[in-house]
């Protein structure tokens, strides 16, 4: 970028005697050999040879003033600079001078100020050409445009961020209340000193600066805490967090609640488990006690007849041997051997002992019999009896399904219809009976004004049950009946 100082350019740290205000003189129109351009834009890098003796430690004149008296006498050579064309004559009409620091706000002006300035003989410096140098001043002025548009973009991205409210949360709003609690503590002890010290100049100023001091701290506390818009989005807040811890409260007591609720649902579903179980458990040893014994009493009634097929079987060897005896006597006695009297006696006493013992042993093994019998009866009437019950409570649940199928075919069933049906009321009506006393009360007197002696004519006794259809004269169209019948019963 060319480093050339006009004066249409304005450097960025002009401060001091370099302003240009209203006590300056008025501007200098330069003459039409320097182009338009006020002397001095060439400064640091001279196009010609300087007329004066140049001292570097004093500084250039202002750009609102006129220049030196020795520059009036003086006519530079005519120079082609970075602003003229290369065969401007020199009495060409000076153009129309642009307002100063109109056309680049500001440019660096440090480049100048660390090259430092040439000696007045160096002569004249090599100078680009005009596109070039035009060039140039296009991409001064577009990075001049380009940064302070950046600047203030950044000071609107910025301005929103302090235009932020400053109690955004309630850790914010806490700490506010408690400085300005603070504040308003220390600002009563400075009060208070200030009291104690009317007299002393030194200790009541510099406490009267720091109360000064605190009230402005208290009255920003103050104000912020009077901002109604961030109170009100922190009153929004904390009803937003009220409503959320509530909310959660009432999950979390809910989430208990239904964890209760599952519990017992979990205990009494577990107590009917273990119920049933036990029932099982008690069935299964009523039965397996049963088996044993029935398995018991079969051996003992085995056992029991056992003896008493041993015991028969003594009394036939009995009588067998008393036969037998008897007929080696009368063949003996045909032989002319007679026998003793008291060898008889002994062998009858002997077989009447024996059979006394059969006949009380007849007679246990009979008891025990009977009494095994009886049991086994028992036994048994108690299995008929049960069996009875189980087909009878069968019977009873085939005519209650029976029941419930007539009236749902009658009436309709319960679960057919929802709670809000249109047929509700004339359920409810037809029902009544069946809870409410008074209602039965009213029904059967309705029902008893219509009786009449047994002996009328028009009389007819009240059907116990709901009148159906009279069984099938077809008997094909009977075995469908009873395939459907059995196929519901199935069901």
């Amino acid at each position: 970028m060319d480093s050339t100082y006009g004066s249409d350019i304005k450097p960025s740290a002009c401060n001091g005697g370099y302003l240009h205000t209203e006590l300056t003189a008025p501007p200098w129109t330069p003459p039409p050999t320097y182009d338009g351009h006020s002397y001095g834009a060439g400064f640091g890098r001279s196009r010609f040879v300087q007329p004066y003796g140049f001292d570097p430690s004093v500084p250039p004149p202002g750009f609102g003033c006129p220049p030196p008296g020795h520059f009036l006498s003086v006519a530079p050579p005519a120079s082609v600079n970075d602003y003229s064309s290369a065969g401007t004559p020199a009495c060409q009409p000076p153009r129309p001078h642009a307002p100063r620091y109109d056309r680049e706000p500001a440019l660096d002006f440090t480049r100048w100020q660390h090259e430092g300035l040439r000696p007045a003989g160096t002569g004249l410096a090599p100078q680009p050409d005009d596109d070039v140098a035009r060039q140039r001043r296009r991409d001064a002025q577009w990075i001049t445009r380009f940064l302070q548009t950046r600047g203030r973009s950044s000071r609107r991205a910025q301005s929103p961020q302090q235009q932020q409210p400053q109690l955004s949360s309630i850790p914010a709003l806490r700490d506010a209340l408690y400085g300005a609690a603070e504040l308003v503590s220390r600002l009563e002890e400075i009060c208070h000193t200030l009291n104690h010290n009317l007299h002393n100049d030194s200790v009541w100023s510099d406490h009267y600066l720091r109360a000064l001091r605190v009230k402005v701290e208290l009255q920003d506390k103050v104000n912020l805490l009077r901002d109604s818009e961030c109170l009100d989005q922190l009153k929004t807040k904390v009803s937003r967090a009220a409503r959320r811890r509530v909310r959660r409260l009432r999950a979390r007591k809910e989430a208990q609640i239904e964890e209760q609720h599952a519990e017992e649902r979990r205990s009494q579903k577990e107590a009917a488990i273990d119920k049933w179980r036990m029932k099982l458990m008690q069935e299964v040893e009523e039965k397996k006690k049963e088996q044993d014994l029935k398995l018991a009493a079969d051996s003992v009634l085995c056992e029991v007849r056992k003896k008493q097929a041993d015991v028969k079987r003594m009394q036939d060897i009995l009588r067998s041997l008393e036969k037998l005896r008897r007929l080696r006597k009368e063949a003996v006695s045909k032989k002319g051997i007679v026998t003793e009297l008291q060898s008889d006696e002994v062998f009858s006493s002997r077989l009447e002992q024996l059979r006394t013992v059969m006949k009380k042993r007849t007679a246990v093994y009979s008891a025990e019999e009977k009494a095994l019998m009886v049991m086994l009866e028992g036994e048994q009437e108690e299995e008929r009896r049960r069996e009875q019950e189980r087909r009878a409570r069968k019977e009873r649940e085939r005519q209650l399904q029976r029941k419930h199928r007539v009236d749902s075919m009658l009436f309709g069933g319960s679960e057919e219809f929802p709670a809000d049906c249109a047929l509700q009321p004339f359920r409810d009506y037809y029902s009544q009976a069946e809870h409410s006393l008074r209602a039965l009360i009213q029904i059967r007197k309705e029902w008893d004004t219509f009786l009449v002696p047994a002996d009328h004519p028009d009389s007819s006794s009240v059907p116990q049950s709901w009148i159906l259809p009279d069984p099938p004269s077809d008997q094909a169209w009977a075995s469908a009946l009873q395939t459907a019948d059995t196929d519901r019963d199935s069901l």
